[in-house]
């Protein structure tokens, strides 16, 4: 169940890459035990807010607090804050070289010094969790896209993180794998782990996230409950980017 207490605040933010105002005044946050959606066109700034929140994007101006620290701030700790924020790319980003073990205790142990015995351990708990316990020896090579992008999960939540964003993580997938990583997501979800999503899967919003966000053109012209946002939109625009989107009613 969904706290009150806000694991990320937003604050006005705005992002800019030269002349392109990409973010323009987004503000929200996310709460402990939420799953947020974000949702809308690309190039609407979606990973670009979520980039923002664990800082491998700097704001141009606004700022941006997790767990009540400022991200902003000089003497942020950057290691901590990316121990704290878990995040799962598009593009799975394994070492190919290591094998799925050596990928999940790396962190861990460089991070947050865990002897190996102890970033082993964990890593096992979590890769049975996502259902690959049998994958420990294996390359990334040898791994379906589904399945790798399991893995990344597994990474994710073995820093124990306190939030996982997720950018996007079915959408480099074939469709018949996407449906073993949203199942992966939905156990989080259920269990309370908070989550801020960037998706293209309306259906996975409409059903797992507490709330939603849409964005348009950099900022947030619809949010609210998930199901009633993506059931009985009310701006013209979100109403035109769902008719393009195809998903169960």
């Amino acid at each position: 169940m969904a706290s009150s207490t806000p694991a990320l605040i937003f604050e006005n933010i705005e992002k800019n890459f030269g002349p392109l105002k990409v973010l323009r005044g987004i503000s929200g946050q996310v709460n402990v035990g939420e799953v947020v959606a974000v949702i809308g066109s690309s190039g609407c700034g979606k990973s670009t807010l979520l980039r923002c929140c664990n800082r491998l994007e700097t704001v141009s101006s606004g700022r941006i607090l997790v767990n009540g620290i400022d991200l902003s701030a000089p003497d942020t700790d950057i290691n901590q804050l990316r121990a704290d924020v878990g995040m799962v790319f598009q593009q799975f980003n394994l070492f190919p070289h290591m094998s799925v073990l050596a990928n999940l205790t790396i962190a861990p142990r460089k991070v947050l010094g865990q002897a190996p015995a102890e970033s082993e351990e964990t890593a096992r708990f979590y890769l049975d969790k996502v259902g690959l316990k049998e994958k420990a020896t294996a390359y990334p090579e040898q791994l379906s896209g589904g399945q790798k992008q399991r893995v990344a999960i597994a990474r994710a939540l073995c820093m124990r993180p306190k939030i996982i964003l997720f950018d996007e993580p079915t959408s480099a997938l074939d469709p018949e794998l996407v449906g073993e990583v949203l199942a992966v997501m939905k156990n989080l979800a259920e269990e309370g782990m908070t989550m801020m999503v960037v998706t293209h899967e309306i259906q996975f919003a409409r059903e797992v996230a507490h709330r939603v966000l849409f964005l348009d053109r950099g900022t947030v012209a619809e949010e609210g409950p998930a199901r009633q946002v993506i059931t009985y939109p009310q701006s013209e625009r979100l109403r035109t980017f769902l008719s393009r989107m195809s998903f169960v009613g």
